[in-house]
């Protein structure tokens, strides 16, 4: 990647910010709505992305400083065992605010380096240089937004139905 093509995947990261912003206009019912039995509800999706936003903060900054030593998984066991529904939604919003706007300020300090000599080895999928971290940071993001946006679309419904059964 070029300086140029790096910051612009900086913005798109820094983007990310604001991916969760309208959850706040939705009614509590919306938030909790499970679709499917083993499907995340809206808030269990948000703090979702504030943890991995938190690893990711380790993960990027151990690439830089001990370029490939060993990152952990984690899995989707922690939805359940932390109750992420205890999780305060605002405060986990916030989080993820100030976590990208500041791994965002880093990373524009780094543009001119080469992003593929700064790698992690991640325990389940192997070597990752900055680069495709970066681009993975923004994707997870854009994947859980998605997955929101089914949510919401589902709980329309499903509210539809409920007020008009016929």
């Amino acid at each position: 990647m070029t300086p140029d093509e790096k910051l612009a995947a900086i913005a798109s990261f820094e983007n990310g910010t604001v991916a969760f912003d309208d959850v706040f206009n939705l009614p509590p019912s919306a938030l909790t709505f499970r679709p499917f039995p083993d499907a995340w509800t809206i808030h269990e999706h948000v703090v979702h992305c504030l943890e991995v936003d938190a690893a990711n903060f380790h993960r990027y900054r151990r690439a830089i400083a001990q370029p490939d030593t060993q990152v952990l998984s984690f899995d989707q066991s922690w939805t359940a065992a932390l109750d992420y529904h205890s999780q305060d939604l605002a405060s986990s919003v916030k989080l993820i605010k100030m976590l990208r706007n500041y791994i965002s300020a880093h990373l524009r300090t780094m543009v001119n380096h080469d992003w593929h000599s700064f790698a992690y080895i991640h325990s389940k999928y192997g070597r990752i240089d900055l680069e495709t971290a970066v681009q993975g940071y923004i994707d997870h993001v854009k994947f859980h937004r998605e997955l929101i946006n089914r949510n919401i679309d589902l709980w329309n419904r499903a509210e539809k139905k409920m007020h008009n059964p016929l």
